[in-house]
């Protein structure tokens, strides 16, 4: 499994698509992230089916895939979220669910010399077969059961996240009413040691997932395979037989071996009628809590996890430039258009012509009125300018005009005598 990003993820309408972490026989599985409006984002997963599978069949098998999922709600089953079609590319958008699958988990179990611990196999398998319930259950748009099988459950189709909790995924060959994509004639659909006897002659009901979540039960208890052999046909001959070894005392002791037992029964009659009741039987044996698996996860996947939280955050360092949408109005919206247009004009135009209209007006009506009496003022105080000191000039008196005392040249006394004037003798 790889977690390395491309050098430029791909965007798919809202979604941006990082390199791939799986790889398939029809698809690979992507990181990916949801684009949202006013910057929310989502991690999520992306199927992309593979160009090799691009035929009318691969595609119809995928596109039933996700219809069918996306009518099972439940919290053991992982969410199908959205269907893009990019030109002739097919994408499905899982949920995200930080974790690893069941098949991972224990095949590092066996490296480390381990065996999965009794009650955190039982916790998986009990959860998981509530989420096989709830897909059995399913319902279609008309209210009518789907009768869904999954017809490939296995270990590497149960992903346990970090919070403890099984999910089933993949139900790419499940069975269901209306499917459009069938079986042909002859055609086994799911892996060959995890079958049921009665899959291998192309029937398959709910009881034949019981059957395969006992194989699963069984192999994680004993980390061992059930029906193993060197050959596919070997491998059909066993799951024919039918053969299951018991359980060892450390494997899980005598009440889990008869839930196994039954659950392993070949005859379809004889096991569990519903997923829901194994699960029941399973959980009373005793189960560990959502915390015991989530520890018993982080232990035996922390390498995994951790390369996948560093592409997480890299994926998130990407920045895709907004797209600018033009939207252009339908046809049925055109009339309306142009009649709201049109009214703005008329409307637009009225207001124009009134306003001039009172523009030409205006100064006839300043000649006919007369102006408003103008009301008197309080009269005002004239500041008194300080006194200036300055210098009184000297008046100029007019010169007398020069008298000529020789006209008379003689003045009369009181007697009435003339006396001559002296200096008017010379």
């Amino acid at each position: 499994m790889s977690s390395q990003l491309p050098d430029s993820p791909r965007s798919i309408g809202r979604y941006l698509m990082a390199g791939p972490i799986a790889v398939g026989g029809m698809a690979s599985v992507h990181l990916g992230r949801l684009e949202g409006t006013s910057g929310f984002r989502r991690t999520v997963v992306i199927k992309r089916m593979l160009a090799s599978s691009s035929d009318t069949e691969a595609r119809a098998m995928l596109l039933d895939e996700a219809h069918l999922a996306s009518r099972i709600q439940h919290a053991n089953v992982v969410q199908t979220l959205d269907i893009v079609e990019d030109g002739p590319e097919l994408f499905i958008v899982l949920e995200y669910v930080h974790g690893e699958s069941f098949d991972v988990l224990l095949k590092r179990a066996t490296e480390l010399g381990q065996r999965c611990p009794p009650r955190i196999a039982t916790a998986i398998v009990a959860g998981a077969l509530r989420g096989l319930h709830a897909a059995h259950e399913a319902k279609g748009e008309d209210g009518q059961p789907l009768e869904l099988v999954h017809r490939d459950f296995s270990p590497s189709n149960v992903l346990v996240g970090a919070d403890g909790v099984p999910r089933v995924l993949d139900f790419g060959v499940a069975r269901a009413r209306g499917r459009m994509q069938g079986t042909r004639d002859g055609q086994i659909k799911g892996k060959l040691a995890y079958l049921s006897p009665e899959q291998v002659h192309g029937e398959a009901s709910r009881r034949s997932d019981v059957f395969a979540a006992g194989i699963v039960c069984w192999e994680a208890l004993t980390g061992r395979r059930l029906f193993d052999a060197p050959s596919e046909a070997e491998v059909l001959s066993k799951v024919l037989l039918c053969r299951v070894p018991p359980l060892e005392e450390e494997e899980g002791g005598a009440t889990l071996q008869s839930v196994l037992d039954r659950a392993l029964e070949r005859e379809p009659e004889a096991r569990f009628s519903k997923a829901m009741e194994m699960a029941q039987a399973l959980e009373a044996a005793g189960v560990a809590s959502t915390a015991e698996v989530a520890s018993w996860v982080l232990s035996h996947a922390t390498a995994s996890l951790t390369s996948r939280q560093s592409s997480l955050e890299a994926l998130d360092l990407v920045v895709v430039a907004p797209a600018v949408k033009v939207v252009a109005p339908s046809r049925a919206r055109v009339p309306v258009m142009a009649g709201v247009v049109a009214v703005a004009l008329i409307i637009v135009g009225a207001a124009l012509f009134w306003r001039r209209q009172e523009v030409v007006e205006a100064p006839r009506a300043v000649l006919t009125t007369p102006p408003p009496a103008a009301t008197p003022e309080a009269p005002r105080k004239e500041p008194v300018p300080e006194p200036v000191v300055t210098a009184t000039p000297k008046p100029v008196l007019p010169k007398k005009p020069e008298v000529d005392r020789c006209n008379p040249p003689f003045t009369i006394d009181a007697n009435g005598v003339k006396q001559f004037k002296v200096e008017c003798l010379k």
